[in-house]
């Protein structure tokens, strides 16, 4: 019995020992009269804060003890990304000491946003931290151009096509926004209308997105055929009538002059159900001198029904023609069909895929009504029918001989 509560009091002892050497190293940092300002605000109210903005800060406080290999850092709750941290000197009990650092912003946050800004103290004598409530909010308009897909090299006379993603980043709607792709030294550009776009996404199941942030276009720009090689600079632009966002990609122009017709895919892939009908786009590009004649052909599938809006399209000279592709699918599944499209300089497959997935559903209102206007023909032609067979027939009027 003796021997149990001596090895209870051994493991009580061993317990205490340690939860004591735990405590020592996470043992808090002694400061007093901590003050924080943000953009010279007292971090104490909520600072207001714009996305993507750099604000400086400031920290003051009292070491009540002496403290080496010091770190001060800081950042913005599930934005660590942009973590900021300073190596600062010893600190001696009795000293004040003050802190300066700049903090950038998340782009990414809600038009309205509740922030929170923690500031920590590391030393070999213990950790001191705090957090602050910060008022996170959007630039009034704000375009961001997030994608620009295109190919880094051309020939001269091609067709460029142009992937743009955009997206609305300000608070308030962007109403009419327009992407504009040029080259400045070839003196050459093309614009596409965006739509308006909004602050955040409008969707439901039911019945999709009524409201879009963000939207994607394919933008032909066609190189001229007298571009020299070299590099050139290539401007997308996204705008409304408030504010303008810009990015620049290089183009490198090869001087072997390119084949004169090209056949582009508009868009490339589409999702759809069984028994509807997707809408693809062929899109044939003349930029030759002379009128071409284009052939155009899909590809047999036993999944797929594809039909043309033409079979064969007549592009003028430096112009385009787009060819409507309809496409239906009578199973579920991801396939894959082509079109093939020739001329007198160009025999060019474009490959397209269809996602399918769900089934379509007939309007059942449609179908009740054309149920009961069978009904009210069928009720009609009966009631005819029994007048026919119910009518008595004419008796003929007799004539009598008449001798004279």
């Amino acid at each position: 019995m003796k021997s149990k509560l001596i090895l209870v009091s051994l493991v009580a002892i061993l317990t205490f020992a340690m939860l004591g050497s735990f405590a020592s190293a996470i043992s808090s940092l002694d400061l007093s009269n901590q003050y924080v300002e943000i953009d010279r605000l007292p971090a104490t109210g909520n600072v207001a804060v714009v996305a993507g903005q750099t604000y400086p800060v400031e920290l003051w406080f009292t070491a009540n003890e002496n403290a080496s290999d010091v770190v001060i850092s800081a950042w913005i709750q599930s934005h660590t990304s942009d973590r900021v941290e300073i190596n600062f000197a010893d600190l001696i009990s009795g000293s004040d000491y003050k802190a300066k650092f700049d903090l950038k912003t998340p782009e990414d946050m809600d038009p309205e946003e509740a922030l929170t800004l923690y500031i920590r103290v590391e030393s070999d004598a213990g950790t001191w931290e705090d957090s602050f409530n910060l008022r996170g909010q959007r630039e009034a308009y704000n375009l961001d151009v997030l994608l620009v897909d295109m190919d880094p090299s051309a020939k001269a006379g091609s067709t460029v096509p142009i992937d743009v993603v955009i997206k609305n980043m300000g608070r308030h709607e962007s109403k009419d926004t327009l992407v504009s792709v040029k080259i400045p030294e070839l003196g050459i550009s093309k614009t596409a209308y965006f739509d308006d776009l909004y602050p955040v996404d409008e969707c439901d199941s039911d019945n999709g997105c009524d409201q879009t942030n963000s939207m994607e276009r394919k933008i032909f720009l066609t190189l001229p055929e007298t571009a020299e090689a070299g590099s050139y600079r290539v401007e997308i632009t996204a705008s409304n009538e408030d504010t303008q966002s810009t990015v620049v990609k290089t183009l490198e122009i090869t001087a072997e002059t390119a084949v004169r017709g090209q056949a582009l895919a508009n868009p490339s892939s589409e999702t759809f159900a069984v028994g509807e009908e997707a809408v693809y786009q062929l899109v044939l590009v003349n930029s030759g001198s002379n009128v071409a004649i284009y052939t155009i052909a899909p590809e047999a599938s036993d999944a797929l029904s594809v039909t043309l809006s033409d079979s064969v399209a007549v592009v003028p000279a430096g112009s385009s023609k787009t060819v409507n592709v309809y496409v239906k699918a009578n199973r579920e599944g991801t396939f894959g069909f082509a079109v093939t499209a020739t001329s007198d300089n160009l025999s060019q497959k474009v490959n397209y895929t269809a996602t399918v997935s769900g089934k379509s559903v007939v309007n059942s209102n449609n179908i009740i009504a054309l149920t009961i206007v069978l009904a009210i023909i069928f009720v009609v032609l009966v009631i005819v029918l029994i007048v026919l067979l119910t009518r008595k027939p004419q008796k003929s009027e007799e004539f009598g001989e008449s001798y004279y």
